[in-house]
């Protein structure tokens, strides 16, 4: 949102305060913008914490992935998962199986924030002719399971990363908007 040019009403303000019109913003008085200000903050304490748990989830799904990894790297020998398996330049090219999606919003919405969502596609030829695969696959068939659980420990990582990425835009708007409330308040 850009910062002085336009009188909309900002648009966590309308997620936030339900009711909250361009209006009541630009005629409310003092007590009311402080009585806002301060539900803004305390929903931008909440977001904080969510990120700061969000954060945590990552890193521990990500430390529980690369644990289980070692893992089998240790059970079946270095040459069992290691580099070897990756593929090198010669392999012809592939998508992701796996993409982040943002979801433009419509200004009439009463949430206009973009949000993002984490696509999975199934395996095999995707649109563009270049195909979807499990890179899980590169390590052969039977597969034990500590990589398997190393594989879903990394998805759900994904899922939590975007999650919070909704949480740091959110809360982003959220600064911003109190921003642009402070700047009315010295106004009055």
């Amino acid at each position: 949102m850009t910062q002085g040019k336009t009188k909309t009403r900002p648009a966590c303000c309308r997620s936030v305060y339900g009711d909250c019109t361009k209006n009541t913003m630009e005629n409310a008085s003092k007590e009311e913008l402080c009585e806002l200000m301060d539900k803004l903050l305390l929903n931008s304490l909440d977001l904080i914490e969510q990120d700061v748990r969000l954060s945590q989830d990552i890193a521990r799904l990500t430390t529980e992935g690369q644990m289980e990894l070692a893992h089998t790297r240790f059970t079946k020998g270095p040459n069992a998962v290691s580099a070897v398996q990756l593929p090198t330049e010669d392999y012809k090219p592939f998508q992701a199986l796996a993409t982040v999606q943002v979801e433009n919003a419509v200004e009439d919405d009463a949430d206009p924030i973009q949000h993002r969502t984490l696509e999975r596609h199934p395996v095999g030829d995707a649109e563009d002719g270049a195909s979807r695969i499990d890179p899980s696959a590169w390590f052969g068939i039977l597969r034990p399971p500590s990589l398997n659980i190393a594989k879903e420990r990394f998805a759900r990582s994904l899922d939590t990363i975007v999650e919070r990425a909704n949480v740091r835009v959110r809360l982003s708007s959220y600064l911003n908007t109190f921003e642009l409330l402070q700047k009315r308040k010295t106004e009055l």
